[in-house]
């Protein structure tokens, strides 16, 4: 397949217009045999330029049934976003990572023996299957290293280093970061290297401050939300603490108040930390409390607002949080609280306006049935109790809700089919009459279980 073909397939696989001009460059870099750095922000795109580069790769395309690609990755979210996007582009895929029944990936990783495919995992896990002689490292010839800054800072170095110096034949490296403060270790084989940088400044968002009256800042962030919310029906915020323990807090305290949220963070058990970001894709919910651990590496949607409730620690951070709202020349809004003992840091600007919080009246913020009002979503998250295992697609989940449901396209979101369950987006104002309508009834055959997913 030559890169125009290429082109071509993966914009309509992907379902793109065309390609961005990022991906363009990746691909045309990878093509041409050269190991690539690319710099480029979250959410712009790089998970498909550098799947489409080993596509395009010529030891991809070659002759040989047993040339094998791997990803490296921080985390096991980010895993299963490149996963699903891989699948999308027709890519033999195996995903190892902790959480994961590693007996499956043990099955998986044999039938890629002698033929062609993808393994994109986390370190840890990738690792202990090399050790375990369970990878055909011999095959391997193009790898990539993607947020490899995140893996440094996460310290990942010595996993990092032991696949990376096990892998002997590769022959193209890639690497990914959202920043260029990033030392390339001399075991990695990447020079001579050509260097895509896209971390241009963010044009298109707006930055306020807005000051706190006392050092404790719910208040304040109510009254910020309230305020943002009411002016933007539509738009979604991420509220980023820099502690779990603060995260929790907050989103405490919002439920307290009547605003819907959900809760995001590292110690959260990964089923949970799952819904937390299906509710905000699916628009069940308007508003994510999360620590860093949301800033980046996760499909997370474009949101119009980012809240730094605490003040980021560092330039890196801040860029990071802000990297969730206003991509691809969408506008965005970032909001910095800032306590009366905290001054502003030097990397976010000295001279941010203030955001004027104009509220219709002081009372409005403290009745809940108005806040709940202001923050409820345009739908509500259905569960569906069979999966991708039990044979469910998209397809069978909208048939459903349509002819046993009685809804129309138009009334139903976004869906997420699951392993053994799947999550559908439906109209807010139709969805107790809809489980009453589906109670009982079987999907494909089946019966199984239907209920509104509600809270964190």
């Amino acid at each position: 397949m030559n890169l125009t073909d290429l082109k071509q397939f993966a914009v309509g696989a992907m379902g793109f217009d065309r390609l961005n001009v990022m991906q363009e460059k990746m691909l045309d870099a990878a093509a041409s045999g050269q190991n690539v750095v690319l710099l480029s922000p979250t959410g712009s795109g790089k998970t498909v330029a550098f799947l489409l580069a080993l596509l395009a790769s010529s030891e991809v395309q070659a002759e040989s049934e047993k040339t094998l690609s791997m990803v490296i990755v921080p985390s096991r979210e980010l895993a299963q976003q490149i996963g699903e996007v891989a699948r999308k582009l027709g890519m033999r895929t195996v995903l190892c990572y902790g959480g994961h029944d590693p007996r499956i990936e043990c099955q998986r990783l044999e039938s890629l023996m002698g033929n062609r495919g993808l393994i994109v995992g986390t370190s840890g896990r990738l690792k202990d299957h090399m050790e375990r002689g369970r990878i055909a490292t011999q095959c391997v010839r193009c790898l990539v290293l993607d947020e490899y800054d995140k893996m440094l800072e996460l310290g990942f170095e010595e996993e990092l280093k032991y696949i990376v110096t096990g892998l002997r034949q590769v022959s193209q490296t890639l690497l990914t970061s959202a920043t260029h403060a990033m030392p390339i270790a001399p075991w990695i084989n990447m020079r001579p290297y050509a260097q895509l940088d896209f971390t241009r400044p963010i044009e298109s968002l707006k930055m306020y401050q807005v000051k706190s009256p006392v050092p404790d800042k719910l208040e304040t962030m109510l009254d910020l939300l309230t305020a943002v919310m009411t002016a933007d029906a539509e738009g979604q915020a991420i509220v980023f603490s820099n502690y779990r323990e603060s995260a929790e807090r907050i989103s405490h305290f919002l439920s307290d108040h009547g605003v819907p949220n959900a809760l995001y963070h590292g110690g959260m058990e990964q089923d949970i930390r799952d819904k937390a970001l299906i509710r905000l894709r699916t628009q069940s919910v308007r508003v994510l409390v999360s620590t860093d651990l949301a800033s980046r590496g996760l499909d997370i949607p474009e949101v119009a607002h980012i809240v730094h409730y605490h003040l980021p620690a560092d330039a890196e951070t801040f860029t990071h949080r802000n990297g969730r709202t206003a991509r691809n020349g969408s506008d965005g809004c970032g909001y910095m609280i800032v306590g009366p003992a905290e001054v502003l840091p030097e990397f976010a600007g000295s001279q941010l306006p203030y955001y004027n919080m104009s509220r219709k009246n002081a009372e409005t913020r403290m009745r809940s049935c108005d806040v709940s009002s202001v923050f409820a979503g345009s739908f509500s998250l259905v569960y569906v109790g069979r999966g991708k295992k039990e044979k469910i697609s998209k397809s069978d989940v909208v048939g459903f809700f349509t002819k046993i449901g009685g809804l129309t396209s138009a009334d139903i979101g976004r869906i997420e089919v699951m392993e053994h369950c799947s999550y559908v987006a439906i109209d807010r104002k139709k969805v107790a009459d809809v489980l009453l309508r589906v109670r009982n009834q079987k999907i494909k055959g089946e019966k199984t279980i239907y209920k509104e997913v509600e809270g964190n």
